[in-house]
């Protein structure tokens, strides 16, 4: 039945148009860096294969008559032309400025990617076959630079998001073709083609995710329609703004009272496809099913377990109604409850009463055997007569395995820790659950089982987990809690390890040569060896003048010296710059100084340093370049404009992050603040003279130290470098490796100082050398002494 017409002026028009970013564009960007890895990868670790695959598939082809390969090359012509000059013809007759303009950033940035991918690959991206005679391709028909497959690839993800499907194949089908007639006609490589379209893709799916796609937006009248189809009565539907229901659009006044809906789409399906996806491959055994296959069973299964959690008496909003909008939209329609989400009452409301009301909720899921799975405080509502409510099983499961049921109420007990504390978080749940389950349950209390709003408020809390373990141990008679292993894989452990990869790839060839590097080392000046333990040693001096000159009051400096010794422990289990911040703050806080005043003095320092470091460097690049330290080497660097291309596709790139909403909104609520509070404390320490001497020579002292060490531990392997171009070397690349997420930069300090060293002149075997001895003084050394301060001031509660 369609909607009465005097209903369409109220709930407006039928079709509207919005711009938001979409999880299809984060899949798109992922499968296409996995394009440009690959690619990446055979360039530089098979470059002879992949340039004998292209030869190969050349020569095959090659037999082809003349005619046919210039047919193909005729054709491929035509349709570039076509789409290269009648998409913007066509975007401007139907005024969608919008996709002309990022179209148009994305194909500029896939330009300047290419340039610099093909910068690094070395194999042969343009016309290289068709010269060696492989084919013989007329010069009049030569095909477009494979570049252009780049800035097509990149027109094509951004300009189809504004077409029908059917008009997206046929764009995709004609880029697939002209790809095919790059290497048919020899114009490029197989390798060359793969990386262009994976290049043009990623910027293009950037370009989408900094600005957003344009969508058409699920309408008020849309719903209103299929709401009466489904024998709903609207009377009015207006935007539903109420926090307690952030996933919901509308509320629908209908004759049995309001009406709260939310729509499920493609877009909203595929998100939740590459959540579950990413979840299941770092985590297991969390109830992470298969994705559903279409919006219309994700929004069925959701509606079934509505349905099955209010058969089984919990306090769910009633389902109202299920039903298409169209063949890729549908909408679920529940009733409204008006109240107030659990996590935003004080904690003078969240009585024993309460608590246990919540836990009778999730009692009744068990039973049903449905685990919710994202049961955050949030979820739950608590109505205007004090009653709670728990809403939205979009993340449910039904017929739930036993370690599904278990980490929902491990969730609900960590979420009611974190607001009421362990002993009436776990006394609610023992008057609702028996204490075998609640015992089952233990295992789970585990930050990776946790959803991201629990694990963050655990986080803030002294002890995290561990009051409530110990809690929940004493109530249900557990002596030694067994934790779930839920983790597959963390993230850092990946980053970690393919720095590592990495590093070990660069210094290979490096290794290769042992033999000499160990001649190099036999035939060392050890006289150096003293001079290169003591600029270690100054680094600590520096860090811990800094430290001292940065906090307001005293500050005992050999007490500083023994922390900034410690941090060369501590480093060990967390990034250099990290680990240090946490035990400076950690220092000062036992000094008795508050949080905010030892954050900000860790701020004031680490302001200092990178003002310091950024002063140091540009007085180094002007000694270097005034004493022509490295002419020969300032040859060897690639053309100007290849410089350019790659500072402009680096800046397009930071561009493009830096105009999203989310590291805007980042920079606004959380490095602007930090800012402000370092130039704060900074402001305070400027009042003191001496303060601001000891600040600043000790924070000079930190990269002087480090540069120093690296320029004797090259003295000390045969020379061939002066001390500017050193220092130079460690204020620039150096330095930068440092910040790697491995323990000290492991790995890639020693990879990029190898390739800096080596490039301003010294002999590969001795850069390795006097690499190792670098970081054998810096790194490796210091780990006993700093165990040995790290536990005395342990023990004597300094820290």
């Amino acid at each position: 039945m369609a909607v009465p017409p005097t209903l369409d002026p109220v709930v407006g028009p039928r079709k509207t148009l919005t711009v938001a970013r979409s999880a299809v564009d984060v899949s798109h960007l992922l499968g296409f860096l996995i394009v440009v890895a690959a690619g990446i990868v055979a360039g530089t670790v098979a470059s002879s294969t992949a340039s004998g695959i292209a030869v190969d598939v050349a020569r095959v082809v090659a037999r082809a008559p003349v005619g046919i390969v210039s047919l193909a090359a005729i054709v491929s012509q035509a349709a570039f032309l076509l789409v290269s000059i009648g998409a913007p013809i066509a975007l401007i007759a139907a005024r969608r400025f919008r996709a002309l303009w990022v179209g148009g950033i994305a194909v500029t940035a896939s330009v300047l990617l290419f340039a610099l991918v093909a910068s690094l690959v070395p194999v042969r991206l343009g016309v290289a076959l068709a010269a060696e005679g492989l084919i013989p391709l007329p010069g009049a028909l030569a095909l477009p630079s494979v570049a252009s497959i780049a800035a097509y690839t990149a027109g094509a993800t951004v300009i189809g998001t504004e077409l029908t499907r059917r008009w997206a194949r046929a764009l995709w089908t004609l880029l697939g073709f002209v790809a095919l007639s790059q290497i048919v006609t020899a114009s490029g490589t197989p390798l060359g083609v793969a990386l262009a379209i994976g290049v043009g893709g990623s910027a293009g799916s950037l370009a989408l995710l900094a600005l957003g796609r344009r969508v058409e937006a699920v309408t008020p009248a849309q719903v209103a329609t299929a709401l009466w189809r489904a024998g709903v009565r609207v009377a009015d539907v207006t935007r539903l703004a109420d926090p307690a229901w952030p996933d919901w659009h509308l509320r629908v006044a209908t004759d049995g009272g309001d009406v709260a809906v939310k729509t499920v789409g493609v877009l909203e399906q595929r998100s939740d496809t590459l959540y579950r996806k990413y979840r299941q491959i770092r985590l297991k055994d969390v109830g992470d099913d298969e994705p559903y296959a279409s919006p219309r069973r994700a929004v069925a299964a959701e509606a079934m377990m509505t349905l099955m959690a209010a058969r089984s008496g919990v306090r769910c909003p009633a389902l109202r109604a299920v039903e298409p909008i169209n063949a890729e939209e549908f909408v679920l329609a529940v009733d409204y409850v008006h109240g107030r989400r659990l996590d935003e009452l004080d904690e003078d409301e969240l009585t024993l009463d309460r608590l246990v009301d919540a836990w009778q909720q999730v009692d009744g899921l068990r039973r049903a055997g449905i685990a919710h799975r994202d049961l955050r405080l949030e979820q739950f509502l608590v109505d205007d007569e004090g009653r709670v409510w728990l809403r939205d099983f979009a993340f449910g499961e039904p017929a739930a395995a036993t370690s599904s049921l278990e980490g929902d109420i491990a969730e609900l007990l960590a979420g009611t820790y974190t607001r009421v504390g362990a002993e009436k978080a776990v006394a609610a749940a023992t008057r609702v659950l028996e204490p075998e389950v609640l015992a089952g349950a233990l295992a789970r209390l585990v930050p990776a089982a946790l959803t991201r709003p629990t694990r963050a408020a655990v986080r803030a809390l002294p002890g995290r987990l561990a009051p409530l373990v110990e809690e929940v141990c004493q109530v249900t008679g557990v002596r030694e809690p067994v934790f779930a292993q839920v983790e597959r894989v963390r993230p850092r452990t990946l980053i970690v390890g393919a720095t590592i990869a990495v590093a070990f790839y660069i210094m290979l060839p490096q290794l290769a040569d042992l033999p000499s590097m160990l001649e190099a080392v036999r035939g060392a000046d050890l006289i150096w060896i003293p001079a290169v333990v003591a600029a270690s040693i100054l680094t600590y001096v520096g860090a811990a003048l800094g430290l001292a000159g940065g906090t307001p009051g005293r500050v005992p400096v050999w007490q500083a010296f023994m922390v900034a010794m410690s941090s060369s422990f501590v480093v060990l289990v967390a990034p250099g710059a990290i680990g240090q911040v946490g035990l400076n703050v950690r220092f000062l806080q036992k000094r008795g100084y508050s949080t905010s005043v030892s954050v900000s003095a860790s701020a004031a320092k680490e302001t200092a340093v990178f003002i310091v470091h950024l002063l140091l460097l540009l007085i180094f690049a002007l000694w270097v370049g005034s004493a022509d330290a490295l002419k020969g080497e300032w040859e060897k660097l690639p053309a100007a404009g290849a410089v350019l291309a790659v500072l402009g596709a680096v800046l397009g790139v930071v561009g493009l992050v830096v105009a999203s909403p989310a590291v805007r909104r980042r920079l606004r609520t959380t490095v602007r603040p930090a800012i402000k509070d370092a130039l704060s404390a900074m402001a305070e320490v400027a009042a003191s003279p001496g303060k601001m001497v000891m600040l600043f020579a000790g924070v000079a002292l930190l990269p002087l130290g480090y540069a120093t060490c690296l320029y004797f531990s090259v003295q000390a392997l045969g020379g061939g470098a002066s001390f500017p171009a050193v220092a130079l070397v460690f204020l620039s690349v150096g330095a930068l490796a440092s910040a790697a997420p491995t323990p000290g930069g492991l790995g890639a300090v020693e990879a990029v100082l190898l390739a800096a060293l080596t490039g301003v002149g010294i002999a590969p075997p001795e850069a390795l050398a006097a690499v190792f001895l670098y970081r054998l003084a810096t790194f490796w050394l210091p780990i006993v002494p700093g165990l040995v301060s790290f536990r005395w001031l342990t023990a004597r509660e300094v820290i």
